[in-house]
């Protein structure tokens, strides 16, 4: 009698494959090289993103620095300009204060004294100069000198005392506010030419290096024309005088 095998319910294997083969677990190359892809892009984000928030933090440093600086300088001309003292120079002709207002350079007599152990009246310069690298930014410069009895310009402030108020400064401009006269409208100009007048304010704008305005500085002089005049204000022409040491 022919024996007959018992029908199995199951799929059949496929034709050349052995019946008992499993697929091994793991990832394959074309998986791994794609993971890797994605990883290299994600850390180049994140390194970039680090990079410019800490170029961000540096520039916001660099400028809150300079802007504490400047604020520091502007404290110091602003008690500077208050005490302009009005002196005229010993000019037969004409009256001439001693005072000096261009766009890029300012002078004028303080009634601070040159230094501590000296009286008087001082000359004192504000100016754009080289800083240690002659190629490189500058240095926005105050200078000082004893004003003797027989001084009848600024030209001690040559070599007077050097106080550097400001580093990294590519342009500084001053304009003056004031009249010619007491019949005309004070306006600002960027120059002052007007040598028998004062003017009543003095702005000073300040630009760094990286092309940053600083903060605009408007300083009023305290001290009127009459300080330096000895005879009546109303007749507007007096002798010079100086104050007494």
């Amino acid at each position: 009698m022919t024996h007959i095998p018992a029908r199995t319910t199951g799929p059949r294997p496929a034709p050349g494959r052995p019946r008992s083969a499993k697929r091994e677990g793991g990832f394959t190359l074309v998986e791994i090289v794609i993971a890797m892809t994605l990883l290299g892009a994600m850390m180049l984000l994140l390194y970039s993103g680090l990079a410019f928030a800490l170029r961000s933090w540096d520039a916001g440093d660099v400028n809150g620095r300079r802007v504490a600086d400047w604020r520091i300088a502007e404290n110091f001309l602003r008690r500077e300009v208050s005490e302009v003292f009005p002196l005229r120079w010993k000019d037969p002709s004409f009256v001439k204060f001693a005072f000096e207002g261009e766009r890029a350079r300012l002078r004028f007599v303080s009634s601070r004294a040159a230094g501590a152990s000296i009286g008087g009246l001082s000359l004192v310069g504000l100016e754009l100069e080289p800083g240690a690298d002659p190629r490189g930014p500058r240095d926005l410069v105050m200078r000082r000198a004893m004003a003797s009895d027989d001084v009848n310009d600024f030209g001690p402030l040559g070599d007077g005392q050097k106080s550097t108020l400001l580093n990294g400064v590519d342009s500084v401009e001053f304009a003056y506010f004031g009249a010619e006269n007491d019949f005309t409208e004070p306006t600002w100009t960027d120059a002052w030419s007007f040598t028998a007048r004062m003017p009543t304010m003095v702005r000073v704008r300040v630009r760094t290096v990286g092309g940053d305005a600083l903060p605009e500085v408007v300083m009023k002089i305290m001290t009127g024309e009459e300080a330096g005049c000895l005879e009546n204000a109303f007749q507007r022409q007096c002798r010079p005088r100086r104050p007494n040491v």
